[in-house]
């Protein structure tokens, strides 16, 4: 049983068309999920990014009104932003002298060595004491 040369590429070019029609679908259904996804991750990127933000914001704003009722409760704004501003005043120069401290010169010297160098020495002051009094005996 032989088929038509003509039934065969009459199938042949119904597969095809088939075939880009299925592809044209998986490509439209492909970019709305793509497009919908790329909204939905920028916008979960802004609100990620604007939280730190807000934060901030806040923080500084409940320091403000922390100032203003210190201001009218003492009478005075400048002793008020000074009492609020001590804290961190305080804790910066705490980190300002730990970073100090560990930033020294003192610290970046080899103690390993130089107690590895004590320890030679001592061996080698001793071994030369030692034979010093064997032949001075």
């Amino acid at each position: 049983m032989r088929h038509a040369p003509d039934g065969t590429l009459a199938l042949l070019v119904a597969a095809l068309r088939q075939g880009a029609a299925h592809v044209e679908t998986l490509l439209t259904l492909a970019r709305t999920e793509v497009d919908g996804n790329v909204r939905t991750l920028v916008s979960l990127v802004a609100i990620v990014g604007t939280i730190p933000i807000l934060l901030i914001v806040t923080f500084f704003l409940g320091l403000d009104a922390v100032v203003k009722l210190l201001a009218v409760l003492l009478g005075s704004e400048a002793p008020a932003a000074l009492i609020v501003a001590t804290p961190f005043l305080i804790v910066a120069l705490g980190l300002g002298w730990i970073g100090a401290r560990r930033m020294a010169l003192s610290n970046l010297e080899p103690w390993r060595t130089w107690r590895e160098v004590k320890r030679d020495v001592r061996q080698v002051t001793g071994t030369v004491a030692k034979d010093g009094a064997r032949t001075g005996a």
